[in-house]
């Protein structure tokens, strides 16, 4: 059977889908503007009862002092000896009043909000059933479209080298998306591995800090800090290097940063035999351990950058690939529409005059 007995055939079942198609074509801009609409006037409700949760405190409030000056409280009393009374009450009466009129204000325009809250519901449902509508059609379109120009159809050369420009396209933006997953996971891999070197470098500045300290002092209780501070930077840069190491195993081009291991010092051996030199020995090995670390947080600012610049960019190739996916794919959909078309609906033959 030919390609236009195919379409012939189905030409019935075409027609329902393709009106169908174009009856709930709208749903597909309109669902995601009337969930950002729905979601503005919910935020601006909880924005609104939060105000008259504040007027209802405030007045209130004001409603109680009112009380006071009004019963035969201290304050009653102070303000009647002063003779203030009446002017004190005026002016409280006056505050209450105004709080409360701000009150009754805010719960009329909450009443519109709750009331245009439900206008969007109802609307976004609507949306959501023609957007469903939509997309069944549109899968189901698609199938019959590619039972008629599955492969190769010679009769069609157009309709066969956008398909092939199609499927390139998609096979290039399959690999950006990939890309920029595999970049993305990297990144967040690499700060974290930043901030424990920070942190490493850090404790190290506290460590070197206690150590000057313990060569005036010779205090076991800076020994003690010494040694808490370097368990820190030893432990910080064990987990900088674990996620060093899980970002190469992704991404192997990842430089060398140099070696992020640190010496733990004898505690017991240094409060024990406490003195210039093992002091002295202690400060080498930490500054050492510093300078290591300090030109490893170097280097790896810079790696992060550079990896943030590549997602960067892989992510703008990713975005006008897939623009350009989108475009051609329409333009696909549109020729293979008008094929159908122009066979089930030939054009009147030619009659000349």
């Amino acid at each position: 059977m030919s390609l236009e007995q195919q379409i012939q055939r189905e030409s019935e079942r075409f027609q329902v889908l393709f009106n169908r198609l174009s009856d709930t074509r709208w749903s597909e801009d309109a669902t995601p503007e009337a969930q950002s609409h729905l979601a503005a006037c919910q935020n601006q409700a909880h924005l609104v009862q939060s105000k008259i949760n504040a007027f209802n405190m405030a007045a209130e409030k004001e409603h109680k002092r009112l009380l006071d000056i009004k019963g035969h409280g201290v304050k009653h009393a102070w303000y009647k000896i002063r003779g203030k009374l009446d002017q004190r009450l005026d002016e409280q009466e006056k505050l209450w009043l105004q709080k409360f009129e701000k009150c009754k204000v805010e719960e009329e325009h909450l009443a519109v909000l709750k009331n245009e809250i439900h206008s969007a519901q109802t609307y976004l449902q609507q949306c959501q059933s023609a957007y469903q509508e939509y997309v069944k059609s549109k899968r189901e379109l698609d199938g019959l479209f590619e039972h008629f120009f599955g492969g190769t159809t010679p009769s069609y050369p157009e309709e066969d080298t956008i398909e092939q420009n199609l499927r390139r396209e998609e096979r290039h933006l399959s690999n950006l998306q990939n890309n920029c997953r595999m970049l993305t996971q990297v990144f967040h891999l690499l700060q974290q591995a930043h901030q424990a070197v920070t942190i490493s470098r850090q404790a190290l500045d506290e460590a070197l800090n206690m150590n000057t300290f313990d060569l005036f002092s010779h205090s076991s209780f800076a020994d003690m800090a010494v040694s808490s501070h370097l368990a820190t930077a030893r432990n910080a840069s064990a987990q900088a290097q674990q996620l060093l190491n899980e970002a190469r195993r992704i991404y192997p081009n990842i430089p060398h940063i140099g070696e992020l291991h640190i010496k733990q010092d004898n505690l017991v051996f240094n409060i024990m035999f406490d003195n210039i030199w093992t002091d002295m020995n202690m400060r080498r090995m930490i500054q050492e351990a510093s300078n290591r670390i300090s030109h490893a947080e170097t280097i790896l600012t810079g790696v992060v950058l550079g990896i943030k610049q590549q997602l960067t960019t892989c992510e703008g190739d990713r975005d006008r690939k897939s623009k350009e996916v989108k475009r051609l794919a329409g333009e696909h959909f549109t020729t293979r529409v008008s094929i159908v078309r122009h066979i089930i609906e030939p054009p009147p033959p030619y009659s000349s005059v």
